[in-house]
């Protein structure tokens, strides 16, 4: 990462934490001013993210998703681009960046402590089912992150939820949070599907095989199961709203492991850079 690269990365990284702090405030003392503030300055991490983003694609020619690094940053890009279309499609979900603020500041945090150079492409690499395979990992892993995101919101109740519109100017209705989340689970499940069928077959490009029970591949099997039970279960058995929030909110966990947690735990033929 060069210097250009690390004004714009520190910058994000260190931005979050301004919605995340401007929100609380704004609720414990009632003060809109401090909302708005955060909307903008959530607004401006999305910025500098970009620009982040652009310059290293620029400097290294291949679109940043090859190492684990990168694929965390640009999830968060994502996620906050999913807030920012939610906030200016309807301005009553402008709540959500309190959520979304702090699992950003979490993952930006993450990726700070890992290794942030670029890696020239390998001929295995130097794919375009590879970029296809990793933008959508990263995307649907940020719809799950939105859903859950409005998970916490809804756990909060009715009660914490009506007392933010004196700083929010509006909120989402309570009733109408289980069907959004509902729409994100279905559209990251989509993404995570197109994620699963590229990624075997540009492995049978690169190796010869579409499947091999590698680690990684098996818990993105695993995610993709557990989320399509998961909408199933919401459908046919009527899970209550708040079983269905808490479980949207656990199971992104097993997106996190999967995307990025894997190689901690297991040896995997799926390496970043």
């Amino acid at each position: 990462m060069n210097t250009f690269e690390a004004v714009f990365y520190w910058t994000t990284t260190v931005l979050p934490a301004g919605p995340l702090f401007l929100v609380l405030l704004a609720l414990v003392f009632e003060k809109p001013a401090a909302f708005r503030s955060a909307r903008a300055t959530l607004t401006l991490a999305f910025v500098t993210l970009t620009v982040f983003g652009v310059a290293r694609w620029v400097r290294t020619g291949h679109p940043p998703f090859v190492t684990l690094f990168e694929s965390m940053v640009v999830t968060v890009w994502f996620l906050l681009l999913i807030a920012l279309i939610l906030h200016a499609v309807a301005s009553r979900f402008a709540i959500v960046l309190l959520p979304v603020s702090g699992l950003s500041l979490l993952l930006l945090g993450w990726s700070a402590t890992l290794p942030p150079d670029a890696s020239p492409l390998t001929a295995t690499l130097s794919n375009t089912w590879l970029f296809i395979h990793a933008s959508f990992a990263t995307a649907g892993a940020a719809a799950f992150l939105a859903a859950a995101s409005l998970g916490i919101l809804y756990l909060m109740g009715p009660e914490k939820l009506a007392s933010m519109e004196r700083v929010a100017a509006t909120v989402p209705e309570y009733r109408s949070l289980p069907p959004t989340i509902s729409n994100f689970l279905i559209f990251g499940l989509i993404l995570w599907g197109v994620m699963i069928v590229s990624g075997s077959i540009w492995a049978h490009s690169a190796w010869g095989r579409y499947w091999a029970w590698d680690p990684i591949e098996l818990w993105s099997l695993i995610s993709w199961l557990l989320y399509g039970l998961l909408i199933h279960a919401r459908m046919t058995f009527k899970l209550s709203h708040r079983v269905f929030a808490t479980l949207t909110i656990a199971a992104v966990a097993v997106v996190v492991f999967a995307l990025w947690g894997v190689q901690y735990v297991y040896e995997t033929i799926h390496t970043y850079g």
